[in-house]
């Protein structure tokens, strides 16, 4: 982030300057500042992208401003990046005062109190999104994570490293002093015995070995191995409970600068710390279980009750039809957390901080099934949070008190979000519902095993899970019998995962809606069901309008053709491609190029028939649907639609388009809520029995990089 350093002073000419006149110079003093002030007040000095050279952090000298440490860091190795951070202003009394760059991948931003979106990119990275409210509350340190835009295989190639040594497991990572340089030559040694050294990147490797009786063993706890780094000039850091796995796991190791004694950071599983020590069972506060009580609590006009026929109605059609819910870009982690207290902030694309995440509440050696039904909870979990805040400096805190998080990363894990990208659980089919889960949620306390059962309402009994008490109807779940509570009792039993997948085949879907929908027999706030379900699709009856096998069909015109795109440029294009597609053999590829001569997001509005109606089919308005197949590999995407109505263009709402993966979109042409006035007189209503569609809408921040999108099977319900 920084620019070249001032060229030294030129030698001396050997006759003096001509001196300017005095009222010159004051005149010229004059107009500088009046020209800075003109600056301050001007709103969109507030949004500016600054490279400014200074090294020194930015002070509180601006009236009212405060101070926010920023710092940019590589997902995947930890190292800090040199980015493009753009700061924007959303109110009346935001203004940001400077943006001075302190180390490398770090900047300090001197802000008023008020609301602020902050977008950070950096070449071969996908760039972030995240919001920040400067208010009365301690600013905390803020660290955004961008993920490389070509995925790493390192992860998965030392996970078939461990493989091939079937008792082994493979440890990796990067050591960093706490400006983000890296610590090369830092001492790794493991309790074990393994010595390794870390090189000019502070990338070090070694193996481990597992213990033979535990290999094999699906319901135990994996055994574990303590990792201690050290090198001259810093604490030394000493990592204990680190699971043992048949599988690779990267470590980012940040040391303190000094001497002393040795840091200690227990990384214990969470299953086997409860196991442990009876403090350690989800250690909360009173405020804090109270506040988590008060989050379940909330749910309650969100369960199914037949006294609410809405209710029973919204539920029969989640279990008749896919939906697409949006997913969040990006999410706020409160770090070094005591319960729901953080002393930082990280920022996370949000599905990396799935994968990186999910291995901290599941067993990462656990059946691939269980993984993929524990990364739907665990991304469901997450994206509730997100639109509902613990406060408003983070979403939710990495500690037991939400859900657990570090910034390691195990490569079944992460393969188990990859598998299950974007898929979420729903009450409504517009939202992400809250997704509860603990540990053993068999409904009898056993009196010897010495674990926390926190349900209050057992009566379901052994062999059934569920609180009714907590609007949790009973669930029977043999694989549970005879294990003692050790949770809420509420949603998804973690254990229960890997029973049903290791010792009954279950897949994660069937996992999935067994606890959180009992099958498609919901009841209470059992009633939540999969969305942007890959697997999903329009279901009977459908009709391709475009199917583009022959062609791009109705699809004919260029992405910039119609007067509404805004912020991609003419070279874009929208062309057949036979080598991506959903079904059959081809599809539509629309290549998207960003417009350098504009600063305005990207709003593609892609005709259908050249925007004129009588080119297109005619959609009946009652239990009619519109929806198509769309893939791309960029971030940041949402679609939508615009009917040509009656009385004017009604637009859809706008759908987020999960990265890396098909997914089906639909909007359903009879409920006004998914529906907005656009253009002439419309009303945000479809009024006509019939319609047409006009448009495909593509929606994205502004960005410099090409952007691919497939399209593919647009289709039409009657």
């Amino acid at each position: 982030m920084s620019e070249h350093p001032q060229a030294p002073d030129a030698p001396r000419p050997s006759r003096p300057p001509r001196r300017l006149p005095t009222w010159l110079a004051v005149l010229a003093l004059l107009l500088a500042g009046a020209v800075f002030a003109q600056w301050l007040r001007t709103p969109g000095a507030g949004h500016r992208a600054s490279r400014a050279g200074s090294a020194t952090p930015a002070s509180n000298s601006a009236s009212g401003s405060r101070a926010l440490d920023i710092r940019v860091r590589d997902s995947v190795s930890g190292r800090a990046l040199d980015s493009h951070l753009v700061v924007i202003a959303r109110g009346a009394e935001a203004r940001v005062h400077d943006l001075g760059i302190t180390t490398r991948g770090g900047r300090v931003a001197a802000l008023n109190e008020g609301r602020y979106e902050l977008i950070v990119s950096a070449p071969g990275y996908d760039s972030l999104s995240t919001r920040v409210e400067i208010d009365a509350a301690p600013v905390l340190p803020l660290t955004v994570w961008l993920s490389p835009s070509m995925p790493s295989e390192a992860l998965d190639l030392l996970a078939l490293k461990a493989a091939a040594c079937a008792q082994c497991a493979v440890f990796s990572g990067h050591v960093y002093d706490r400006s983000g340089r890296p610590v090369a030559g830092a001492q790794v040694r493991s309790s074990q015995g393994a010595r390794t050294t870390a090189d000019g990147e502070g990338y070090f490797e070694f193996s481990a070995q597992l213990p033979r009786a535990l290999a094999r063993d699906n319901e135990a706890l994996p055994a574990t191995v303590e990792i201690t780094v050290s090198a001259k000039g810093y604490r030394s850091q000493r990592l204990t409970g680190l699971p043992l796995l048949n599988d690779s796991r990267h470590l980012i190791v940040d040391l303190e600068a000094g001497g002393g004694s040795t840091v200690v950071i227990d990384r214990s599983h969470v299953q086997l710390r409860a196991r442990q020590r009876e403090d350690q069972q989800r250690p909360r506060s009173a405020a804090d279980a109270l506040q988590a009580e008060s989050d379940a609590a909330t749910q309650e006009d969100a369960a199914l009750d037949p006294a609410r026929p809405a209710s029973v109605a919204t539920a029969q059609r989640l279990a008749a039809q896919a939906v697409s819910v949006p997913v969040p870009s990006s999410i706020r982690v409160g770090t070094n957390c005591s319960g729901r207290s953080c002393s930082g902030v990280s920022v996370y694309g949000f599905e990396d901080y799935v994968g990186r995440g999910l291995d901290e509440e599941w067993i990462p050696s656990w059946d691939a099934d269980s993984l993929a039904a524990g990364a739907v909870a665990y991304r469901s979990y997450a994206a509730y949070y997100v639109a509902h805040p613990v406060n408003s400096r983070y979403d939710i805190c990495n500690s037991t008190s939400c859900q657990a998080f570090n910034a390691d990363s195990v490569s079944a894990t992460v393969a188990a979000a990859a598998a299950t990208r974007g898929v979420l659980l729903t009450r409504d089919g517009k939202t992400a519902a809250f997704s509860e889960y603990s540990s053993e949620n068999n409904a009898w306390d056993s009196p010897s095993d010495g674990l926390s059962c926190v349900n209050n309402d057992l009566s379901c009994g052994n062999g059934r899970n569920g609180s009714p008490r907590n609007n949790w109807p009973c669930l029977s779940d043999e694989v549970g019998r005879n294990r003692g509570c050790f949770g809420h009792g509420r949603g998804m039993s973690q254990w229960g995962t890997q029973r049903w997948a290791a010792n009954h085949g279950r897949d994660w879907r069937w996992i999935a809606n067994h606890y959180f929908n009992n099958n498609n027999s919901p009841g209470g706030m059992r009633n939540a069901f999969l969305a942007n379900e890959g697997g999903g699709g329009p279901g009977g009856g459908a009709i391709v309008l475009d199917s583009f096998e022959s062609g791009v069909g109705r699809f004919a015109s260029a992405p910039t053709a119609s007067g509404s795109t805004t912020g991609v440029s003419t070279a874009s294009l929208a062309q057949q491609d036979c080598a991506t597609r959903k079904n059959g053999s081809c599809s539509l590829r629309v290549l998207l190029k960003d417009d350098p001569t504009v600063a305005t997001a990207w709003a593609v509005r892609l005709l259908s028939g050249g925007g004129t109606p009588a080119n297109n089919v005619e959609l009946v308005r009652d239990g009619g649907k519109v929806g198509f197949w769309v893939y791309t590999g960029a971030s940041g995407l949402s679609a939508s639609l615009s009917i040509d109505d009656s009385d004017g263009t009604e637009r859809a709402i706008s759908r987020a388009i999960p990265s890396g993966q098909w997914t089906w979109l639909e909007w359903s042409l009879g409920d006004a809520a998914q529906w907005n006035a656009w253009a002439g007189a419309s009303n945000g209503t479809i009024d006509a029995a019939s319609v047409r569609l006009d448009a495909v809408w593509f929606l994205r921040e502004q960005t410099s990089y090409d952007v691919n999108l497939y399209l593919d099977d647009v289709q039409i319900l009657h």
